[in-house]
């Protein structure tokens, strides 16, 4: 199984390219919708989830913030389980 990358943003509405990975963005749970759209009509049938907080100090060695039902994986579970049923989600 294809699992797809998406590393998500606390700004809502940001799309940044990652340098780093070719045709990756970091996207803000805003961007992510229209993103997937398409490409869950295509076969799409799986994603992972990569917090990228980009506010001060959110990130520690314990992981605290990883299950923060505000943070930007939690949210984006929320709403991807409810726009696409189907889709298979791991957050890493």
């Amino acid at each position: 199984m294809l699992i797809y990358p998406l590393f998500i943003s606390d700004s809502p509405d940001e799309e940044l390219l990652i340098p780093s990975l070719p045709n990756q963005h970091r996207r803000g749970i805003n961007r992510l919708v229209p993103h997937l759209e398409p490409l869950v009509r295509k076969g799409l049938s799986s994603v992972i989830l990569f917090g990228v907080p980009a506010a001060p100090n959110v990130k520690d060695a314990l992981g605290t913030a990883a299950d923060d039902p505000e943070g930007p994986v939690v949210q984006t579970l929320r709403l991807l389980r409810s726009k696409f049923p189907s889709l298979f989600i791991v957050a890493d």
